[in-house]
């Protein structure tokens, strides 16, 4: 399928601190190129304290970047989105 997704958002509230701190959880949504290689999403992971940031994520050859992160606290209101820029730019923009 050649459909090319256009606008992905949505809204969520930061949980509270997990009872169980053992775990990596981490709340995402994210969109893949056709090919599954490539990977943008806005993560929320709680490492100790819940974050927000944008990852871009390439399966092969393997390449990770993160952008920078902000500390959110719980009952925070989240917004992301990752929005198709147009086929003259051929990419994404990335908002949390």
């Amino acid at each position: 399928d050649t459909t090319i997704l256009t606008k992905m958002e949505a809204y969520w509230k930061i949980c509270d601190i997990p009872k169980e701190t053992s775990c990596y959880f981490t709340p995402w949504f994210g969109i893949e190129t056709s090919d599954n290689l490539n990977l943008l999403q806005p993560v929320n992971p709680f490492n100790g304290q819940w974050t927000i940031y944008n990852e871009y994520f390439q399966w092969k050859p393997e390449h990770n970047y993160n952008s920078r992160m902000h500390d959110v606290k719980p009952n925070d209101i989240i917004y992301g989105s990752v929005t198709y820029d147009g086929d003259a730019n051929n990419s994404y923009t990335l908002h949390i």
